[in-house]
């Protein structure tokens, strides 16, 4: 059963009300896309598939140069992981040096690093494509799942791990516990309606987003919804046929907000979409597709001079910061409330 988020007509375009933008942060010239934005105590750290950045006064400054392409990144307790396509990287923030982190069994050159994260207890988790997942065990990477083709994977707030691969997506509710399967036959596992999961994309209130290659699943929150998540809420694409999902956000007040391929889209606050609020889903007991026409495009952000790809909200500091490769913007969620025509 799939619910369809469509792009409406072009009439519904929110119109930005008019205010002064805050200053943005330009990057250096030529930069690569975002893969995370990073912040610990009052550093904030910018990570590219190229450099790591750091905010210093109104710039990024390049602190370090990967030879390898970046492809995630983790905040570690004294700097940064980074995780390439030849293999994992502790940086050193203050000295500004990089040294690898071997693997077990796996040559350095070979390590194509798809996922790294620490859980609630601090622990790493390293997902690499080709020789499945490590988990950290009293300073130790040992092996957790052997299965080879690994695309993502992250850490929730509810202790859980979720790891994605061309199989399906395995999910354990805390660091102790048995892995439970999600995947498209759903024979003695949860069931999804594809198997190739490309991404796992968080968002601030709790809910992880996975983009497969036929379809986009909503895990939400704990609480929202019943524990077996039977009737998981499910989007065919965001906007049109074959748009890429790349970043989504939570900005209390307006909505969900999705960075795509094709622009910014918005699915606007409501009583069903209520941070801490199930989010729509499909009738129970039929296979009728249900067309609605819930996303709203936006227009660019007030002073941006390109789209952006990353999206993070502070929910402390009620920011939303949006990144993409020459620029980083900030808007406050009232900001964003006037931008979206709210």
């Amino acid at each position: 059963m799939l619910l369809l988020l469509l792009l409406p007509g072009g009439h519904h375009l929110a119109q930005a009300a008019p205010a002064s933008p805050r200053p943005r942060y330009l990057l250096p010239p030529g930069g690569a896309p975002p893969v995370a934005l990073l912040r610990t105590g009052p550093a904030t750290y910018l990570v590219t598939q190229r450099a790591v950045l750091r905010l210093d006064g109104s710039r990024f400054v390049a602190i370090y140069e990967s030879v390898a392409p970046i492809q995630c990144a983790a905040l570690a307790d004294t700097g940064l992981w980074l995780g390439t396509r030849q293999g994992l990287l502790k940086l050193d923030v203050r000295r500004q040096l990089a040294r690898p982190r071997p693997l077990p069994e796996v040559p350095a050159a070979t390590a194509d690093i798809r996922a790294v994260f620490r859980d609630l207890g601090g622990a790493l988790w390293v997902g690499v494509f080709g020789a499945g997942v490590f988990h950290e065990v009293r300073g130790q990477l040992m092996r957790e799942l052997s299965t080879p083709a690994i695309s993502a994977g992250l850490a929730t707030a509810d202790s859980s791990i979720w790891i994605g691969t061309n199989i399906g997506l395995s999910r354990k509710r805390t660091p102790r516990a048995e892995w439970t399967r999600y995947n498209e036959e759903g024979v003695a596992n949860q069931e999804i309606p594809d198997n190739l999961i490309e991404k796992l994309l968080p968002d601030n209130a709790g809910n992880v987003w996975a983009v497969m290659s036929d379809a986009i699943c909503v895990f939400e929150a704990t609480g929202q919804r019943g524990a077996t998540e039977a009737e998981l809420p499910t989007a065919k694409f965001l906007g049109q046929p074959g748009n890429e999902l790349l970043s989504v956000a939570f900005v209390p007040g307006a909505g969900r907000l999705f960075a795509t391929a094709q622009g910014l889209l918005l699915l606007p606050v409501t009583p069903a979409t209520k941070a801490g609020a199930p989010l729509p889903a499909p009738e129970a007991s039929t296979d009728r597709v249900q067309p609605q026409r819930l996303l709203r495009p936006l227009p660019p952000p007030p002073g941006a001079t390109a789209p952006p790809r990353l999206l993070w909200f502070d929910n402390q500091r009620r920011q939303l910061w949006l990144v993409s490769a020459a620029e980083v913007g900030v808007l406050s969620a009232k900001e964003v409330r006037a931008w979206a025509g709210f």
